[in-house]
């Protein structure tokens, strides 16, 4: 059950971020209670727990400060904007904190720009990430070790979360609160929440790869979904009754707008997790084809040869070599 929700906020959080997430998770609490006796514990905290202001002007009065919570089943890192690089290093006592949540797998999830704090926590170095679209250079920029997707609204790797837009943010809540609550309070939120704010939002947040530059939205709805749900036994037919298209339609149009199949487009969400997982984890070729959706770990293994042209062990013995190489070169510079 979850009991314990912690959401960060700094100056020049974005009002919108922090009012939706919270109203959100209120809702879920209620729900949770209602179904199963318990509320779900929310706590707004900010570093020094004193009050601060959005980005906007609008004033923030946290429950706690940062130093104060002991416990916790998720964080939430709120969308910031403004000066960046000012605040982030304004929020130093954060990193060594996010830093022990992650090593314990509570999952963190990072609202649009939010990202920068996992990113200077040093937590997404070499790990796929995204952002909002108009600080994806800048993010870049900042943080050339992180593998930032321009192409993803979502990104999920050993546990955190990552999203382009907030209506990517409040799908990953849903998938969250599915897992850690109940599929019905998640599925409560979908329909309440989710519905109504894909509509005229999801283009919006569309970055410009060539697989998300377009502005069908019914698609670019599914590609979101997909990019959380991707590890489950999902069907052509179960993509396209999500948008209530024929499969005949949802293929074409899933074709025009991306460039790929719905089946390709799936097929590259899984590779690319399991490559994560071979950075980042020990699990076997097996143990990984399972975690991303293929339930044939030969399947997977030949579909990833014909993508990197080398077997799962191989690549991962490549990849090892080569970072203990970097890591030898770093020590010798310093």
């Amino acid at each position: 059950m979850l009991n314990h929700v912690t959401l960060f906020a700094s100056e020049n959080t974005m009002g919108l971020s922090m009012g939706l997430t919270h109203d959100v998770l209120k809702f879920a609490s209620d729900l949770q209670e209602r179904l199963f006796g318990m509320p779900i514990a929310i706590k707004l905290v900010t570093i020094d727990g004193k009050p601060t202001k959005t980005f906007s002007g609008l004033a923030i009065i946290p429950d706690c400060a940062l130093a104060d919570i002991t416990e916790t089943d998720l964080v939430l890192l709120h969308s910031v904007w403004g000066d960046v690089d000012t605040l982030l290093d304004q929020q130093e006592e954060l990193y060594p904190k996010l830093r022990l949540w992650h090593e314990q797998g509570i999952p963190i999830m990072a609202a649009a720009t939010g990202a920068y704090f996992l990113a200077k926590a040093g937590l997404l170095d070499d790990r796929m990430s995204t952002t909002h679209w108009h600080k994806q250079a800048h993010f870049a920029k900042s943080f050339p070790k992180v593998d930032v997707r321009t192409d993803r609204f979502i990104t999920a790797t050993g546990e955190l979360y990552c999203s382009a837009g907030l209506n990517a943010a409040i799908e990953i809540i849903v998938y969250l609160v599915s897992r850690m609550s109940s599929k019905k309070v998640g599925e409560a939120i979908e329909q309440t929440f989710l519905v109504d704010f894909r509509r005229g939002v999801t283009s919006d947040m569309a970055s410009i790869n060539h697989q998300t530059y377009h502005q069908d939205d019914d698609i670019l709805t599914v590609q979101q979904w997909l990019e959380i749900h991707f590890t489950e036994q999902i069907s052509v037919a179960d993509m396209a009754a999500k948008v209530n298209m024929t499969e005949r339609t949802f293929k074409r149009r899933f074709k025009d707008a991306t460039g790929e199949t719905p089946l390709g487009y799936l097929q590259q969400l899984r590779i690319e997790q399991g490559k994560e997982y071979l950075k980042h984890s020990d699990k076997s070729a097996e143990e990984i084809a399972w975690a991303v959706g293929y339930q044939d770990p030969g399947h997977f293994n030949r579909l990833f040869k014909r993508t990197f042209g080398v077997n799962v062990s191989t690549w991962r013995k490549q990849y090892r070599n080569k970072s203990r190489s970097t890591q030898y070169q770093s020590k010798a510079i310093n």
